[in-house]
């Protein structure tokens, strides 16, 4: 039985999988910024550090308000204090200083004040927008209007979030025409955004006023939830920020988790069925030693097909759900009660 080989091998295989998260973490560009330098001066790598501090926060949090917080605030004027490197690089732009924050320092704080965290395996979003024109509406696109998409691109990425166009080829077409994506058809986006290996997409819809300006609205269709935005504006900055604020803030919402002080935290039983042979559970030991990092993970148990592990550091099973990476093979079988999940792993 899979329990009596397991037994076994469980010191040789949490040592090792230790290891690999060690090397994983010292490689951690999610806690990295680079900011242009005047010089190589105390002052100027002391400004500089506050910025990378506070991009990195932001990152982190996926909250721009985050550093309005009198912690937050405190710790980006010591920000060099919490380095674990920093470096300069040289280009044909300039001097750049790079700098690695100390990734435990970062969930530590956010622990300690209770601020939402947002693990860094987030998924991507399509962004589809629509522009209506005097005579016609049509999707914008990459080819067409650089100038415009392009403008999301950093806005996304400064609060983590990648994001992606479609291609607005023959299956996009087929998958969702111009009048369902103005009509807003939830069925039909999620079919066409999942051609892109993502489950959430931003749509857009612009309209040119007579006067110069654009009334923009903006839907965020999720897996499950959907929410909508509108603004009349002559701004294309004011317009996106609308929308990646409008995307951003329902996914963190579904995803970030409030991390607890372990002192003050209470078990958390999580049961893994249908682990039948080592394959499984290297498979299933290798996705929650990724856990780790955030919480305090246990195997309490192994019988049979089960596992059965012990989870400290988060408020309830519902966020250890929020924990588990998208397409991991991992399966809510149910949610028992604030403290206890019954996952399956394997195909549904």
């Amino acid at each position: 039985m899979i329990s009596n080989f397991i037994k076994h091998r469980c010191s040789l295989v949490f040592a090792v999988s230790m290891l690999l998260s060690f090397d994983t973490a010292v490689a951690n560009e999610f806690f990295a910024e680079s900011i242009p330098v005047d010089d190589r001066s105390q002052s100027s790598l002391d400004q500089a550090a506050e910025m990378a501090m506070t991009r990195m926060l932001i990152r982190v949090s996926g909250d721009e308000t985050v550093v309005e917080r009198p912690a937050f605030s405190a710790a980006v004027k010591k920000a060099t204090r919490h380095l674990s490197l920093y470096s300069y690089r040289d280009s044909d732009t300039g001097t750049e200083a790079y700098f690695e924050f100390d990734d435990l320092w970062v969930r530590s704080l956010f622990r300690e004040e209770g601020v939402p965290y947002w693990d860094e395996r987030r998924p991507p979003i399509v962004v589809w927008l629509v522009v209506d024109e005097p005579f016609s509406r049509r999707f914008a696109a990459r080819s067409d209007d650089p100038d415009v998409l392009t403008q999301s691109i950093t806005p996304f990425a400064d609060r983590g979030v990648t994001v992606r166009f479609p291609l607005l080829d023959l299956e996009d077409a087929a998958a969702l025409p111009i009048d369902s994506a103005w009509s807003r058809d939830t069925n039909r986006i999620r079919l066409a955004t999942g051609r892109y290996n993502a489950e959430h997409a931003l749509v857009g819809r612009w309209i040119a006023l007579s006067d110069g300006s654009k009334l923009v609205d903006w839907t965020y269709v999720g897996p499950s939830s959907i929410d909508n935005r509108q603004l009349r504006t002559d701004n294309d900055e004011r317009s996106w920020q609308l929308g990646i604020d409008l995307a951003v803030d329902s996914m963190r919402d579904q995803y970030a988790v409030t991390l607890q002080r372990f002192t003050d935290a209470f078990a958390i039983k999580v049961s893994v069925a249908g682990v039948s042979d080592y394959a499984d559970y290297r498979a299933v030991t290798s996705l929650f030693d990724d856990l780790g990092e955030l919480v305090d993970l246990r195997v309490d148990s192994v019988a049979d097909d089960r596992l059965i592990y012990r989870v400290l550091g988060v408020s309830s099973a519902e966020e250890v759900v929020r924990l588990i990476p998208e397409r991991s093979g991992l399966r809510i079988d149910n949610i028992v009660s604030r403290n206890q999940l019954n996952l399956l792993w394997g195909e549904g």
